[in-house]
């Protein structure tokens, strides 16, 4: 193709990028329904959905956007470690309950895990975390954090 003029250039080229941006987004953020049963439950908040063909690292984080469970790795006091491994048992209760629908919002946290919303038979899972009072409205920044632990650790 020749171009008569620099601008038809400049056009063409963001016309491409945005077909780009655009064609990534909907692979990002489709929805994918799972066996349940096949999604390891990392804690309360944070599950490895399974590879189609297994192999040593191929796991796809997905970290709830809309909750904040109560750590179990890094717990800062043993209340907050007994309610994050009750997290824990009741999310991978509402996946093991049937489908579930992964749904992926096109966001990657700084853990390099995909943000998304996991939708069972039961509803939303964060959704249920949170009205069943095993997790927290997810809120952002250091105040949070520190509000968080307080919450869990009275």
């Amino acid at each position: 193709m020749i171009f008569r003029n620099e601008w038809q250039f400049v056009i063409l080229g963001r016309l491409a990028l945005v077909l780009t941006l655009l064609s990534a987004t909907d692979i990002a953020t489709h929805a994918e329904t799972l066996d349940g049963s096949r999604i390891f439950v990392l804690d309360g908040d944070t599950v490895a959905l399974p590879c189609s063909v297994p192999a040593r690292g191929c796991a796809e984080k997905i970290r709830l956007r809309a909750i904040d469970a109560p750590e179990t790795l890094n717990a800062h006091c043993e209340a907050e470690l007994k309610a994050g491994l009750a997290a824990k048992q009741r999310l991978a209760e509402l996946l093991r309950a049937g489908p579930v629908s992964a749904q992926r919002s096109g966001e990657i946290d700084r853990y390099g895990r995909s943000l998304g919303d996991l939708e069972t038979s039961a509803g939303d899972a964060g959704a249920v975390l949170v009205r069943e009072r095993l997790a927290l409205p997810y809120q952002p920044g250091s105040g949070a954090k520190a509000s968080r632990i307080a919450h869990w650790c009275r």
